[in-house]
């Protein structure tokens, strides 16, 4: 499979569930906002919050592997323009390298904007957390 092939896929698995997660979260405020169902709103609040919090701590071993596989490329990749027969400038080499690492960077990148959704996610959840039990508190008045 082509690096391009496997980065839009990989784009189109993220985008997915970002979507999913973003459906899933709003259904949960309407159902909030309408006062329907405020435990089984909790309960799925409290799910999904871990459910997020598992896919978090996953996709940073993701993220941890990627930088270490970039890294790496990075330096073999520096001895060997280093040791190329025709000397080229710092400047040159960086740029070279930057060609060579560009799709493993992307992966890199959408693995981080993937976290940075997942971490806001969970906030949205806990967030929620404490508006169904002030819900719940003033229905108790």
């Amino acid at each position: 499979m082509s690096e391009e092939t496997k980065l839009t896929k990989l784009d189109t698995l993220l985008s997915k569930q970002r979507s999913e997660w973003t459906g899933k979260i709003k259904r949960l405020t309407e159902d909030l906002k309408l006062r329907n169902n405020l435990e089984e709103v909790s309960a799925y609040n409290l799910s999904y919050r871990q459910i997020l919090v598992e896919n978090l701590a996953t996709l940073y071993n993701n993220i941890r592997a990627q930088k270490s596989k970039v890294e790496k490329k990075y330096k073999e990749k520096w001895i060997e323009y280093y040791s190329y027969d025709y000397k080229l400038t710092d400047k040159m080499r960086e740029k070279f390298i930057d060609a060579d690492l560009a799709d493993d960077t992307q992966i890199l990148e959408l693995l981080t904007t993937q976290k940075g959704f997942i971490e806001g996610s969970i906030k949205t959840l806990d967030n929620l957390g404490f508006a169904i039990k002030n819900r719940l508190d003033i229905s108790r008045l």
